[in-house]
């Protein structure tokens, strides 16, 4: 083996190469970015958290509250992440340097604004996913809508470019708050419905619950944000001036999409198909519900037995339990709405008891006889037969001791009358109450006092 000679192992080792890291990962890491997209996060996620009960279970309303949140909470966030990222040179005091930076200007300011647009978007798409995730569980009908999802990302971060391009210009700390405001305003503010500009708001929501947008209304309002952002962004950091003439491209494109949205207006949206159906459950008297709330068919058909099993057989009384967006018909009754986080919650009847007993108010007593109802009576006496649950019971048994305690005598004798009203019509039998039910149906739109059968 030979041994190294005296002039190798004089001759100084070269240094270790050190790759000097990429900029977007040391603005990744050194900025804003990473606080950014953990408050949008949180932020979005705290808001819909909050109203849950309201959406879950109805990709309609969950789109609705997402859409909401990400504009009305998501921009005004935005903007001002934006704007006081934007002027971190000049509170570093280090704009000049910039400048003499070999990149040009409009690369800078990719590098700069990338991460933190990123951020901002993945921390929206984040919590998106999760109300999704949390809603899909408890959904009946219907389908879920990617592109409003997709169109409500690009404004985000559309606003940030714009804010960062503002918080650039304006010489002003306060101006990140001031941004965040006017954005909200911008965007809350009531509209005139009549105005057709109201469509170019990104905060517009025709298109979600019972209505669903057409598929290129959320892609022209992404080219309408996304184009003004493009050449606001390009108009300020081109080069030379003949370069911001390039802005004018992104601008038409902003200018056209415009045009569509204002030009379609309400045609922007159709019907949900899902929200004109209902299905029913084959008894008789039929409960149907809303094809949107087909998952809940069983359990509000449980909840009816007591209801539709005393009406079997009668003459005259309605021959479903509809619930559609219309009138109901002569021979149908109107099934009780079935509200997101109060009459229903996470999939489930909140008070099966209670939507019985106001399935069964409105079937007795919808007569309008001017003041105060002669038959009163007989319409609560018809109405806590028919549910004849625990609820009715205390409703009775509250009003009845209320009566008494307050030395209200005409209440007393009210609720004594028709508590003797009530077991008179539960003492008859089958046929002769079905026939007396059948009187008192055909009359109950009625005021005469000769059609309506008393007790």
């Amino acid at each position: 083996m030979t041994a190294p000679s005296p002039a190798a192992e004089a001759r100084p080792k070269a240094p270790a190469r050190r790759l000097c890291p990429h900029p977007l990962r040391a603005e990744a890491r050194g900025s804003i970015a990473p606080w950014a997209g953990l408050v949008v996060f949180l932020s979005l996620a705290a808001a819909l958290a909050a109203k849950a009960d309201r959406w879950q279970g109805n990709w309609g309303e969950t789109s609705l509250e997402l859409h909401a949140a990400a504009t009305l909470l998501g921009g005004p966030l935005a903007a001002a992440i934006g704007c006081w990222h934007g002027g971190r040179e000049r509170r570093s005091r280090t704009a000049d340097l910039r400048l003499s930076a070999a990149r040009s200007p409009l690369a800078q300011f990719v590098v700069a604004a990338l991460p933190v647009v990123v951020a901002v978007v993945l921390g929206y798409v984040l919590a998106a996913a999760g109300t999704l995730l949390a809603s899909a569980p408890y959904v009946s009908a219907g389908r879920l809508l990617v592109l409003p999802v997709v169109a409500d990302a690009v404004f985000l971060a559309a606003t940030v470019a714009v804010a960062m391009v503002v918080g650039r210009l304006v010489r002003w700390r306060p101006v990140a708050a001031a941004m965040a405001g006017l954005t909200y305003l911008a965007l809350a503010l009531p509209r005139d419905r009549d105005s057709t500009a109201r469509f170019l708001s990104p905060a517009v929501n025709g298109g979600v619950g019972e209505a669903l947008p057409v598929w290129w209304q959320p892609v022209v309002m992404a080219g309408w944000t996304g184009g003004l952002a493009v050449a606001a962004v390009v108009a300020y950091a081109a080069r030379r001036a003949h370069g911001r003439w390039v802005a004018l491209v992104p601008l038409a494109v902003a200018v056209c999409a415009a045009v569509v949205l204002v030009q379609a207006g309400d045609r922007a949206w159709r019907p949900d198909p899902a929200a004109g159906r209902q299905v029913c459950d084959g008894g008789s008297p039929a409960v149907c519900v809303n094809a949107l709330e087909a998952d809940l068919l069983p359990q509000v058909s449980q909840a009816l037995s007591g209801v539709t099993g005393r009406l079997a057989g009668v003459p005259n009384a309605p021959v479903r339990f509809e619930d559609l967006p219309r009138e109901t018909h002569r021979d149908e009754a109107q099934l009780p709405q079935l509200f997101r986080g109060q009459s229903v919650v996470r999939g489930r009847l909140a008070d099966p008891e209670r939507f019985a007993w106001e399935a069964a108010a409105g079937l007795a007593g919808g007569r309008d006889c001017g003041g105060t109802d002669p038959f009163l009576r007989v319409d609560e006496a018809v109405r806590d037969w028919l549910v004849s649950n625990g609820l009715s019971e205390r409703r009775r048994a509250f009003w009845a001791r209320n009566a008494r305690e307050g030395g209200d005598k005409e209440a007393v004798a009210a609720a004594e009358a028709g508590e003797r009203a009530l077991r008179h019509l539960a003492s008859m039998d089958d046929e002769r109450r079905r026939a007396w039910l059948g009187r008192y149906f055909r009359s109950v739109e009625s005021c005469d006092a000769r059609k309506v059968p008393q007790l």
